[in-house]
């Protein structure tokens, strides 16, 4: 017999295990005919006086992995706001910071809670940003009788429905806490209606103007009411 079978070596490369029969080393060679034509496997480098062969066990498709949804962009985050633009705007913009710096400068105690003078002031600031409406409800109000409240806690995920109708985990935030950004001023009975609810579309109002109330680890941002909703 010749070296030009048509069974001969697809390559040089060698197995990493002798003939089961002759104790040769094995070598990669391809069927050239029968029901196995294309097909690799490991025959004995002595061929043909060893015709032993051994089959190339081909590993089976893993399942692709399962995506990390908590790196996915939440649907409701966007990119930090661009500074404000124009001469006037800017001016305002600059007088609004050091109207929030100086507010959140205090810091309130253990408790969540400023001195009541404070937190007056802190109010006032924010009815004035808010219109004179109610954050919650859009609805106005007076600023007697309204009251402080957190827009977002301080941690929480944003749960998204699979196809499936699963509740999957999706972009974890961290709030603002007690910045002005995540502080709104509200009705007693619609801070009371709000509770805990998950709906981040009833944490403010459509109607009222953007917040940034928390941020990603991607460095997007939460800006509520969400922009679906304006």
């Amino acid at each position: 017999m010749t070296s030009n079978r048509a069974d001969r070596p697809a390559s040089a490369d060698s197995a990493e295990l002798s003939c089961p029969k002759c104790g040769a080393a094995m070598v990669r060679r391809v069927a050239k005919r029968g029901e196995n034509a294309g097909s690799q496997f490991w025959g004995c480098s002595t061929f043909p006086k060893c015709r032993s062969i051994v089959p190339i066990d081909v590993p089976a498709p893993k399942d692709p992995p399962t995506a990390d949804r908590s790196d996915q962009a939440c649907p409701f985050s966007s990119p930090p706001p661009e500074p404000q633009k124009g001469l006037l705007r800017k001016a305002v913009a600059a007088m609004d910071g050091i109207w929030r710096w100086s507010l959140e400068a205090d810091e309130p105690d253990a408790t969540d809670r400023w001195n009541p003078k404070h937190r007056r002031k802190v109010l006032e600031y924010l009815h004035i940003r808010d219109g004179e409406r109610c954050g919650l409800c859009g609805g106005t109000m007076k600023l007697k009788g309204a009251q402080v409240e957190h827009v977002v806690p301080k941690r929480f995920a944003v749960f998204e429905l699979t196809a499936e109708g699963e509740a999957q985990q999706g972009t974890y935030y961290t709030s603002v806490l007690h910045g002005m950004e995540n502080l709104q001023a509200a009705h007693p009975r619609c801070n009371k209606y709000k509770g805990n609810t998950p709906d981040i579309r009833r944490w403010r109002h459509p109607s009222m103007p953007r917040l940034v109330v928390a941020k990603a680890n991607d460095g997007r941002v939460l800006m509520l009411p969400p922009m679906d909703d304006v």
